[in-house]
């Protein structure tokens, strides 16, 4: 899942380990040293071509190298040379090389690790556990404002934004982390270095500090995700999404049972908010198999996953596979919890929503009335479950062409979700929608016209324009258009299949 993520993800670099040939190895380590420092330095012709042999002629050796001896201007390079000998020699005869070694890098990359090692020596304690800390993001783009974040968030972390700010600069110029071309703010980490960084990690009795730290702080940062995000709420998440998601596959022990289980349902939301089906249903699956395992069967979340996986099935038009997931969880929340419950009458609302659009009518009016009046009573007239299930029921009548019945609801769901969400929220230009289609159905055109405009200016404005609800929206006004002012004879057929397939797109299933 994360691979396929990042394949997808345009922030995420693949940083190759190419051998240069020895003249361009050596060009870059002149470049890196200065043509100036070379010619004083009365031993530097002969030490640079052997620099460049002791580091493999890998560009990342060199780098480190250039950048160990930039903070030093007066280390002689034959010192330089003898000092990295001695550190891969030292590598190569220690236990502690051959654990941090990973079997994907070859000995011949033991020169990049003795450079490493050098320029690691020459950081103070705050900036290696910075630097360690570092390895627990996914290996992507990092937003250094991530990092401050994290910072700012973690009370078992006693670090200062000072602290921060220094390890930035040290690790900056030791090359540890190399900053991204036209991105400002943003670093990433050579592969080769992430895996020593790791091993430093690993060594350091502070790991599991780290650990609890990191993933603590992401689990807040996933709060940020709204249970229905917007255009700007995903704007706002995307750079952490990778890092959630190392979090929730990697760092599970660090993790209490209900912060994995939250952190991957709101990654399964933010996929599927987008109409990213395929990704958001592996993080549901993994929410509901990390709950059937920690939590066992007969528990509350375990109900929870049930409605919410159906959910996208049904989305996805998958009704065979979401209706036993539906049951299950109403009887299992019922089991439960009783009768009486806010969580009772949102699955009933999911199930007389999917038995509708199987066409079995009667037992979903049954349901949704259900749902409706035990929300009314739990939850009180004015909250968003009520309008959900008043612009549900509506649109069940008026597939039915129970019109005088379906407007009084749209009517009500309208003003409650303006009350509730306020006028920029996708929920309002569903109703508006729903409710031009009444008007039009009616014979109601400059009505239905206008309560389109304003669907479409708001979709476009929460959801962005390229997003499917604007599309499908602005098709509808179009068709509308075309009718009123044409008068052709076939756009009505067309306008009310275009306008009905949005609105029983969009009817509302309750996520809990």
């Amino acid at each position: 899942m994360t691979a396929l993520q990042r394949r997808l993800d345009t922030n995420f670099f693949e940083l190759p380990l190419d051998v240069l040939s020895p003249t361009a190895a050596l060009e870059l380590l002149t470049a890196l040293v200065g043509t100036e420092r070379i010619s004083r330095d009365v031993g530097a012709k002969a030490a640079v071509p052997l620099l460049c042999e002791w580091v493999d002629y890998l560009p990342l050796g060199l780098e480190l190298v250039g950048r160990y001896l930039a903070e030093d201007p007066d280390l002689p390079l034959a010192e330089m040379l003898k000092r990295l000998k001695t550190q891969r020699l030292q590598d190569e005869e220690s236990d502690f090389s051959k654990q941090s070694i990973p079997s994907s890098v070859s000995i011949a990359q033991g020169g990049v690790k003795a450079a490493f090692e050098l320029s690691w020596r020459e950081l103070d304690p705050m900036t290696k556990r910075v630097a360690q800390l570092l390895t627990l993001f996914a290996p992507v783009v990092i937003p250094w404002k991530l990092v401050e974040t994290l910072q700012a968030m973690s009370l078992q972390l006693d670090w200062t934004r000072a602290d921060i700010d220094k390890a930035q600069k040290q690790l900056y110029k030791r090359y540890l982390i190399q900053s991204v071309p036209e991105r400002e703010g943003y670093y990433k980490i050579h592969p080769l270095i992430r895996k020593f960084l790791q091993a430093k990690l690993v060594a350091t009795e502070e790991a599991d500090n780290l650990k609890r730290a990191f993933a603590w702080a992401m689990v807040e940062i996933s709060q940020e995700i709204p249970n229905a995000p917007t255009l700007k709420d995903i704007e706002s998440v995307k750079d952490a999404i990778p890092h959630l998601e190392e979090v929730a596959q990697n760092l599970t022990d660090a993790l209490r049972d209900e912060d994995l289980l939250w952190l991957c349902d709101r990654l399964g939301r933010f996929y599927k908010s987008q109409g990213l089906y395929t990704l958001a249903e592996l993080w549901y699956v993994q929410c509901l198999s990390i709950a059937q395992v920690r939590l066992g069967n007969d528990h509350p979340d375990v109900a929870a996953t049930l409605n919410n996986l159906a959910g996208l099935y049904e989305a996805q038009g998958r009704y065979s596979e979401a209706e036993p997931l539906y049951v299950q969880a109403l009887e299992q929340r019922k089991h439960l919890v009783g009768d009486d419950h806010p969580a009772v009458a949102a699955m009933m609302n999911n199930l007389g929503l999917l038995y509708e659009a199987q066409g079995r009518y009667s037992e979903a009016e049954l349901l949704l009335l259900q749902a409706l009046k035990l929300r009314k009573r739990l939850l009180g007239e004015n909250h968003s479950d009520v309008a959900n299930s008043l612009n549900n029921l509506g649109l069940f009548y008026y597939s039915q062409g129970r019109y005088s019945e379906a407007e009084p609801l749209y009517v009500q769901a309208l003003s409650l979700r303006k009350q509730i969400l306020g006028n920029d929220h996708p929920d309002v230009a569903t109703t508006l929608n729903n409710l031009a289609l009444l008007y039009y159905s009616q014979g109601r055109y400059t009505k239905a016209e206008l309560m389109l405009v304003e669907a479409v200016e708001l979709s476009e404005r929460v959801l962005g324009v390229n997003h499917l609800n604007p599309v499908i929206l602005r098709e509808n006004l179009a068709a509308f258009r075309a009718k009123r002012y044409a008068r052709k004879s076939w756009l009505p057929q067309v306008l009310t299949k275009k306008l009905l397939k949005f609105v029983l797109h969009k009817r509302k299933a309750s996520e809990v």
